[in-house]
C-alpha cells in the first residue's frame, strides 16, 4: 500500500494519555497529527478520515512547523489583530490568552484538544460570560491556525457556550451609588461618576478625547469614526448635568491622582495635566489612554461589599435613574445609543422595590372611584 495511517499513544508526565497519527506516503517522510488528550473512539475515527482523504487524493499536509501555543498567540496578534481588529479588541484579546498561556505553558498548538479547552474553561473560576469571552478568543485563534495551516481541524469545534444570566450587570441602587462614591479614591469616583451620569459604555469612555467636549455649551460627543467605533457604529450627543459639568471642568486641567488612596492619604487627590495627557480623558501618565476600568470600578465596589455589578452596570445606573426622574424612553434610547426601544426598556431600565411601592400608592381609592360613579349618575337625571 502506497498510503497508510497508523495511531500511537504517548503517556505525559502528568500521566495523561494522548494520541497522535503517523501519516506514511510513498516517497516522503513520515509525519505526525497530533489528536490531544481524547479517548481512543475518538482517535480512531479521525484515523479513519484521515485515510479516507488520502486514497481520494484531497489530503493536505500541514505546515512542517509546530509552533508551542503561546508562540502562535503572539503571532496571532501581531500578524492579525493588530492590523484587523480595533485597539480594544486586540487589549481584549490579549487579556484572555494570558489565562489562556498559564494553562497551556508547555503545549504545542497541534497537542491541544478538545478535552483540554473544555477542562481549562470549566475550572475558571469566573461567570460564564466571561468563560464565553475566553472561549470566543479561542475559537478566533485556531480558526486562524487551520487557516495557516498549522492544523488541520480547530479543537474549540463542538464547545459549546456556557449559558449567561440575561441582561448580564445589574445596576446600582441610589442607596448602594452613594456608598460608594463615599468610600472611592479620587480616580475612582471620577470614572464611576462620569460612566453614571453619562451611561457611556466602557470603551468609549476609554475612547473619549478632551476634544469631543462642547466645553460651553456642556456637551460630550461620543464619537464613531474610523480610528473609534461606538457599538452601533453611530455618533451621538450626551448633554452634562451642571453636576457632571463641574466635575469634567476639574478633569480638564487635572488628572485623578491613581496614587491618592483615602480621604486620609497624603497625597494630593489631583495632579496638573502633563502635555502628553491632553489628549484622553482618562489616560496612563504617559498619555496612552485607559482600556479597561474593571479593576478600578471593582475595588471601589468590593470595598463597600457591592455584588454582581460590573462596569457595564453603571451604564444601566445611568438608564434607571433616568426612568426614576420620569424621563421619556425615548430621551433614554437616544442618550444610551440603543438601536431599538425594547433594549432601553427590557434589559436596562431596573425597577426598585420603592418604586413599585409608589406606583400601587398611586392608585385611586375606591370611595374616590364610588364618588365618581354617583357623580356620573347624578348629572344625568
Amino acid at each position: 500500500m502506497r498510503v497508510n495511517v497508523y495511531l500511537r499513544n504517548y503517556t505525559t508526565s502528568k500521566g495523561e494519555k494522548r494520541w497522535y497519527l503517523v501519516v506514511r506516503e510513498a516517497g516522503r517522510k513520515d509525519h505526525q497529527i497530533q489528536l490531544g488528550c481524547v479517548n481512543r473512539k475518538t482517535a480512531e475515527e479521525r484515523r479513519i478520515t484521515v485515510m479516507h482523504e488520502l486514497l481520494s487524493g484531497s489530503y493536505q499536509r500541514l505546515s512542517v512547523v509546530r509552533l508551542y501555543f503561546g508562540q502562535f498567540c503572539d503571532k496571532f496578534i501581531e500578524q492579525f489583530a493588530e492590523g484587523a481588529k480595533s485597539r480594544k479588541t486586540v487589549h481584549e484579546y490579549k487579556y484572555h490568552i494570558r489565562k489562556a498561556k498559564t494553562a497551556f505553558p508547555s503545549l504545542r498548538l497541534d497537542q491541544i484538544g478538545r478535552e483540554d479547552l473544555e477542562r481549562f474553561l470549566g475550572e475558571m473560576t469566573v461567570s460564564n460570560r466571561t468563560k464565553n469571552m475566553v472561549l470566543g478568543t479561542l475559537r478566533q485563534i485556531f480558526q486562524k491556525a487551520v487557516d495557516w495551516r498549522y492544523l488541520g481541524k480547530s479543537p474549540t469545534d463542538g464547545i459549546k457556550r456556557w449559558r449567561e444570566e440575561k441582561g448580564g450587570s445589574r445596576p446600582l441602587t441610589q442607596q448602594e451609588l452613594g456608598r460608594v462614591l463615599d468610600r472611592a479614591t479620587p480616580w475612582e469616583k471620577s470614572v464611576i461618576q462620569v460612566m453614571v451620569q453619562t451611561g457611556l459604555r466602557p470603551g468609549e469612555l476609554s475612547q473619549l478625547k478632551l476634544g469631543d467636549i462642547d466645553w460651553e455649551n456642556r456637551l460630550i460627543r461620543v464619537v464613531s469614526d474610523q480610528e473609534r467605533k461606538t457599538k452601533n457604529r453611530k455618533s451621538r450627543i450626551v448633554p452634562m448635568s451642571p453636576d457632571l459639568a463641574e466635575e469634567m471642568a476639574v478633569l480638564r486641567e487635572s488628572l485623578p491622582n491613581i496614587f491618592a488612596g483615602n480621604p486620609e492619604s497624603e497625597e494630593p487627590p489631583y495632579l496638573p495635566r502633563t502635555e502628553a495627557q491632553k489628549e484622553y480623558l482618562f489616560c496612563h501618565p504617559s498619555g496612552r489612554p485607559i482600556q479597561c476600568f474593571r479593576n478600578s470600578i471593582g475595588a471601589a465596589l468590593k470595598r463597600v461589599g457591592v455584588t454582581g455589578v460590573t462596569p457595564h452596570g453603571l451604564r444601566k445606573t445611568f438608564c434607571s435613574l433616568l426612568a426614576r426622574q420620569g424621563v421619556h424612553p425615548k430621551a433614554a434610547q437616544r442618550l444610551l445609543g440603543h438601536s431599538t426601544m425594547s433594549l432601553t426598556m427590557d434589559i436596562y431600565t431596573e425597577v426598585e422595590d420603592d418604586q413599585l411601592r409608589d406606583a400601587v400608592n398611586a392608585l385611586p381609592s375606591m370611595k374616590d372611584l364610588r364618588k365618581e360613579k354617583f357623580k356620573i349618575v347624578g348629572g344625568t337625571n
